[in-house]
């Protein structure tokens, strides 16, 4: 097999580039060694950055995201929520930062306007009324899982090729990297280019061509809570620190973040200690915050770039051509955000570009990506007083999934597993955490065509997933879990 192009990483920076070279007419092949959005796409809490959280310590980053803020509410607004967002300063903040964020504001263009604490109490009741200082800026809600799904379509609608759990490795000819070996079925795909888009994993593939570009991973810990009380972004009033954000996400909110170095991406998880301080800290905007049950906590990892602790390293990108480095034929973009995804596959596919001598220029900053079929629970909530037959297609219940929307994923959207349907249609993220609807999408697999051995090793595989943080879990939060493990244990024979 040949192509203009391979890709390795199926998060959206990845898929942005399937779909941008795909659409400057290049063959393209992206190869994901699991799902698409499984690593740090989907592990992030979902802020479309206006750019505020960066002006003092990096007023690059910020320009960039108040940029890339303007053109995903353009391309992508059906995977958007305009939720706008608050930085507050409670009464242990430091004053002056004040002053240097309004500057850096007025420097990198990002629009920044004072509430008032009546005004922001108006909008936001349950924040502390001992706030003494609100600005509003143009932050947003960006799903993550749905802004990669519309990626993956339009890459593919482009005739991008995107193979998921297939795990590659580099093929060096003197010098020169000329392809991909797929790791299970050893088949040899030969390209011009590869472009390596894996993040904090950038090191790993890079180190198969002799070579180092320095990436640091930098583990963030963020916690789920069973309830949705506010729906404006909040922010801490205060350089960038252990929890200071709290994200409405559909029908919850994530809390975040914390920040360590650690050597491999792959052994990220939270700890009771890093929850705890999360809790703490997030609580000092929203008090309520005691009052909420947490029904989750994960970590992803971030690649970062630079600095000596991952609160000072800049959140800019890179892009590097590997050919000054000795190494013809390999392309590694690494850094930046979720909200610069685009601007990233855009100087990625430029560089490509001119290597191959194409002259077929971006378009992805104006055409609008192409729609989703699953919706978001509120669509669904909506569409459930219309529809009749609603109650009987319900799959689970806390989201209100739909049949139609588990198996839209299966045949259109590429899932293959339990977890791929989380992914996709949030089947899973609710407050039950999938307990009561894990194993009626299980069914869905096997009437699919799924064989019984594999969709329960799938159901298996999932719970094992939704149960790694238990230890988060307290009281009789703690005790329902047991009795789930208990249930399907004792019913359905897993371990």
């Amino acid at each position: 097999m040949r192509v203009d192009a391979v890709i390795i990483g199926g998060g959206v920076t990845g898929l942005g580039i399937a779909r941008d070279l795909a659409q400057r007419g290049l063959r393209v092949a992206l190869f994901e060694r699991r799902d698409i959005a499984s690593g740090t796409t989907g592990r992030s809490h979902g802020l479309l950055h206006s750019g505020a959280r960066y002006v003092v310590r990096d007023p690059v980053s910020a320009s960039e995201c108040a940029k890339e803020n303007r053109v995903l509410r353009r391309i992508a607004p059906h995977v958007i929520e305009e939720t706008g967002g608050m930085f507050v300063a409670v009464e242990e903040d430091d004053l002056d930062y004040e002053r240097k964020f309004l500057e850096g504001c007025k420097r990198a263009s990002v629009r920044v306007e004072e509430l008032s604490v009546r005004e922001s109490r108006k909008i936001e009741p349950y924040l502390n009324p001992s706030a003494y200082t609100v600005f509003l800026v143009d932050d947003a809600v960006v799903d993550p899982f749905r802004l990669a799904i519309a990626n993956f379509l339009a890459a593919k609608e482009h005739n991008a090729e995107i193979y998921t759990y297939e795990p590659v490795r580099l093929i060096v000819h003197e010098g020169t990297v000329v392809g991909v070996e797929t790791v299970n079925t050893k088949q040899k795909i030969y390209s011009d280019v590869v472009i390596n888009a894996t993040g904090p994993w950038a090191d790993f593939i890079c180190r198969q061509a002799g070579l180092e570009i320095g990436v640091k991973p930098n583990k963030g810990t963020l916690v789920v809570t069973g309830k949705r009380v506010v729906n404006t972004v909040l922010n801490r009033l205060r350089p960038p620190s252990d929890g200071d954000i709290i994200v409405p996400h559909q029908t919850t909110m994530i809390l975040g973040t914390t920040s360590t170095y650690i050597k491999d991406p792959d052994e990220v998880m939270p700890t009771i200690e890093e929850v705890n301080l999360i809790l703490r800290e997030c609580g000092k905007m929203l008090p309520c915050l005691r009052e909420l049950r947490v029904i989750r906590a994960f970590s992803g990892a971030r690649p970062l770039l630079e600095g000596t602790s991952g609160r000072e390293a800049g959140r800019t990108f890179t892009v590097v051509d590997h050919e000054k480095q000795g190494v013809e034929g390999l392309v590694t973009v690494t850094g930046g955000k979720l909200t610069t995804y685009r601007l990233m596959a855009e100087r990625t596919s430029d560089l490509v570009c001119r290597k191959l001598g194409v002259r077929a220029t971006c378009r992805t900053s104006k055409e609008e990506l192409p729609k989703i079929p699953v919706r978001t629970c509120k669509e669904r909530y909506e569409a459930s007083l219309l529809e009749a037959k609603w109650e009987k297609e319900v799959v689970c219940e806390c989201e209100l999934v739909t049949r139609r929307e588990v198996e839209e994923s299966f045949k259109v959207l590429g899932a293959k597993t339990l977890e791929d349907i989380k992914r996709r249609t949030r089947a899973g993220m609710g407050e039950c955490q999938g307990q009561f609807c894990a194993y009626k999408v299980a069914d869905i697999m096997v009437e699919l065509g799924t064989s019984f051995h594999d969709a329960l090793r799938s159901l298996n595989e999932f719970l094992r997933n939704q149960w790694k943080t238990e230890q988060i879990l307290e009281g009789t939060q703690r005790a329902q879990l047991e009795f789930f493990k208990a249930m399907y244990k004792l019913v359905g024979g897993l371990e």
